[in-house]
């Protein structure tokens, strides 16, 4: 299972995106994979995807790759742990969507983050400690 970040998302959407060919290569080599979408990225992608043909092609993407919704039996739960992380985090100001795809790759074992962001490699770790497994690098 590939977790989705919202940088390769808003790549695959947007020509003139300066990681599109990045994207487009990735995608390639992972598109047999499936994919994961987590509202909070869904909400950015939108947010930096304002425009109809962008969200035409999210809407493109998300239906020929099958993309699935990430669901949580505990989503409460879940909001807590987030929160957790973004407070031991808080210096290096990660978002929302960043602490929701830490924890769930830590909830998720066999998943990996498909992530351009550099402090997943760097600095941000699972709830445990361990490190988020990156589907790229």
């Amino acid at each position: 299972m590939i977790l989705l970040d919202t940088a390769p998302v808003v790549a695959l959407c947007d020509p003139r995106d300066a990681l599109n060919r990045r994207a487009l290569r990735d995608l390639d080599r992972l598109g047999r994979e499936q994919f994961v979408l987590c509202a909070p990225v869904v909400t950015e992608a939108c947010f930096l995807l304002p425009y109809r043909a962008q969200r035409g092609r999210l809407r493109r993407f998300l239906g020929e790759f099958s993309v699935a919704a990430y669901r949580s039996d505990d989503e409460s739960q879940l909001w807590l742990e987030v929160l957790d992380w973004l407070i031991h985090y808080g210096e290096h100001d990660p978002d929302w969507a960043d602490g929701y795809l830490a924890v769930v790759s830590g909830r998720e074992r066999g998943s990996r983050v498909w992530t351009y962001d550099r402090e997943f490699r760097t600095t941000w770790r699972r709830p445990d400690g361990t490190r988020v497994p990156l589907a790229v690098n």
